[in-house]
């Protein structure tokens, strides 16, 4: 998972790097790592150290020297192959490296390598039967989910981790002794990891009571570098969450935090000489000279013009896209403090289009910190450009912002009631497994269609409730798919064989769609060839867009499986509240104008007809296919 490391204190007496046991090249500015080599020299623990200085390197390095450290992490997971102790560790770090946002990344080669390695590491952790390392799982496989997906989709592992790290006492009653103080200090680790989680999906609540379990820990158990990097993430999350209750108008609840924060952060500051500088012969630089996230909690609990200079010197050592933030806003308020407001609109004028990273592109950082970044720059546009005077009613774009706010609000009380309630369900199905499972398979057997093994028009009905009426589900579409040709099968050949294509398109549909696993998309069979498609968190366009594929998909398919079928395919809107027969009836509306378009195609409504697809010149595979199919009937 990502770390957030305070620094990187000054080296100690380092081996020659030509010697096995010497420092790694890549980071001494070579252009290669050549530890792989080395690691038959080593042992574990000085591997790890390896890996491990590499992954904090990671996180400041450019993007080439990143792809150098991902083949140098590979190739030391195969050089180890026969050191088992070695590879959950290893797989740990180099997950984590991936987990590092990178704008210049392949997102698809990405994925595919997460996701190989987080397969082999859950199977690692099954095969150990260790909480701990399950809990872990849970969380990287959270971090993956939101670092290339969407935070929702990452619920249901969120709450595999609360479950699994909450039940976690204490260690197995057959560790051997010497090892229990290291399986504390991975406990304290995993629930950083935890805490990071739930924060990027704003759960403040729950995050901070695994925060305080992790400083807990780490303080019996852990390094001063430990406990420096959970106190400092505990400063973090009190930031955060004082910045976001703020955005809601709690100002007395936001006040609190800030106070919470800056105690925490006096905390970390006692800490950082031993953890950072231990046995240093000269005075080592304070805290708050190098520690921006420490400098903003203490300037944001009381915004005064003396922190500006230690603000100032503190913007170059922040590098974190959060504590960046953190920072920008803390010295804004300094500067209006000292009646410099325009300077203040500078600086985080700046610093947004910086995290945006150029017109058109995104946010780069977390959605509840730069949201918070932009409320301060409309704060001050205001008071600068003089559009909100003291004692003037509140501007029509002001009232839509504060609505937007209470919405946003309404949303975020909606995901934690869903990961609590996801929670008590895992929760229940550890204490409760066996019977549940078989409860489990009979309820699965009455909501399945047997033929093609999706779900049937009751488990439809259920999730078009469940979707229509929850915010956090918006904006929602829900496609209505209909298969030309299908009645042709049914006569020129059997209803066996038009079973045989319902499935084969069932199954392309599953896989094409986001359906099972992480993915959030429901395909059901609506009745006898007919399928709906549930797409929650899907604005019409996109949803089309998708829906193409798999229109493509199918049409794709060789002629002696799918028999030339196609699909006609109409998708509308499903606002929060709206009946969901009434977004079926639209659904159903575009799918016809779909047919008489010529099929193969999709239409949404409310949008222009897509042009013909009937005549779209088939893939080369599919014309033989289809020549092979004509000369066995003739």
């Amino acid at each position: 998972m990502p770390v957030t490391h305070p620094s990187v204190g000054p080296p100690g007496p380092v081996a020659p790097p030509d010697r096995p046991d010497g420092p790694c090249q890549l980071l001494l500015g070579g252009p290669r790592c050549t530890c792989a080599a080395r690691a038959p020299h080593l042992s574990d623990e000085e591997v790890l150290a390896r890996a491990s200085g590499m992954l904090v390197w990671y996180q400041r390095a450019g993007h080439t020297g990143r792809l150098e450290a991902r083949r140098g992490l590979d190739a030391m997971l195969i050089a180890t192959r026969d050191r088992p102790a070695l590879q959950a560790e290893l797989l740990r770090i180099a997950i984590s490296v991936v987990l590092v946002p990178d704008d210049e990344d392949d997102g698809a080669v990405a994925v595919a390598d997460i996701d190989a390695k987080l397969d082999e590491f859950g199977k690692l952790a099954e095969k150990e039967g260790d909480e701990v390392r399950l809990g872990e799982a849970a969380v990287l496989r959270a971090l993956r989910t939101m670092r290339f997906g969407f935070g929702d989709n990452a619920l249901v592992d969120t709450a595999v981790a609360l479950t699994t790290l909450g039940e976690v006492e204490g260690p197995p009653d057959n560790l051997p002794e010497e090892a229990v103080a290291d399986w504390y200090r991975r406990l304290s680790r995993t629930l950083n990891g935890l805490v990071i989680v739930l924060l990027k999906l704003g759960a403040h609540e729950l995050a901070d009571d695994v925060s305080r379990r992790a400083v807990d820990v780490s303080n019996t158990w852990g390094t001063p570098m430990e406990r420096l990097i959970n106190l400092l993430n505990r400063v973090r999350l009190q930031v955060s969450w004082a910045l976001r209750l703020e955005r809601a108008n709690r100002a007395a609840a936001a006040a609190t935090r800030f106070v919470g924060a800056a105690q925490t952060a006096r905390a970390a500051a006692a800490l950082w000489t031993p953890a950072l500088h231990p046995g240093a012969t000269e005075r080592p630089p304070a805290a708050v000279e190098e520690c921006s996230i420490i400098g903003a909690a203490l300037a944001l609990h009381h915004p005064a013009p003396h922190h500006l200079d230690m603000l100032t010197a503190l913007h170059d050592k922040a590098h974190y896209h959060d504590d960046r933030i953190a920072l920008g806003i803390a010295t804004s308020r300094c500067m209006q403090a000292a009646d410099r407001a325009d300077d203040a609109l500078a600086l985080l004028v700046a610093l947004r289009d910086d995290l945006q990273g150029g017109a058109g592109r995104g946010p780069t950082t977390e959605s509840v910190l730069f949201l918070a970044l932009h409320r301060e720059v409309a704060a001050l546009e205001r008071i600068v450009h003089g559009d909100h005077p003291a004692g003037a009613e509140p501007s029509a774009a002001h009232r839509y912002a504060a609505a937007l706010e209470n919405e946003l609000w309404a949303l975020r009380e909606a995901r934690l009631t869903a990961l609590r309630s996801h929670t008590e369900h895992h929760r229940m199905i550890r204490q409760h497994g066996h019977e549940l499972s078989e409860l489990s398979a009979v309820a699965a057997q009455a909501l399945q269609d047997p033929l093609t093994g999706l779900p049937n028009r009751r488990a439809l009905d259920m999730r078009l409730a469940e979707v229509t009426s929850s915010p956090a589900s918006q904006p929602c579409s829900i496609a209505l798919i209909d298969l030309d040709g299908f009645k042709e099968v049914n006569d020129s050949q059997s209803h066996a064989a038009g079973d045989t294509v319902l499935r084969e398109i069932a199954s392309c549909l599953r896989t094409t769609l986001r359906t099972g696993g992480r993915g959030q998309d429901m395909v059901a069979r609506y009745g006898g060839d007919e399928f709906v498609v549930v797409m929650p968190s899907t604005q019409l366009p996109v949803a089309v867009s998708a829906l193409n594929r798999a229109v493509e998909a199918v049409a794709a398919l060789p002629y002696d499986i799918a028999s030339g079928v196609t699909l006609s395919v109409g998708v509308a809107a499903a606002p929060q509240g709206v009946d969901p027969a009434a977004a079926l009836a639209a659904a159903d509306t575009a799918m016809y104008r779909a047919k008489r378009a010529g099929g193969n195609t999709v239409v949404g409504a409310g949008l222009p007809d897509a042009p013909s697809a009937r005549h779209r010149r088939p893939s080369p595979a599919r014309v033989r296919s289809m020549a092979r199919a004509q000369r066995r009937s003739g």
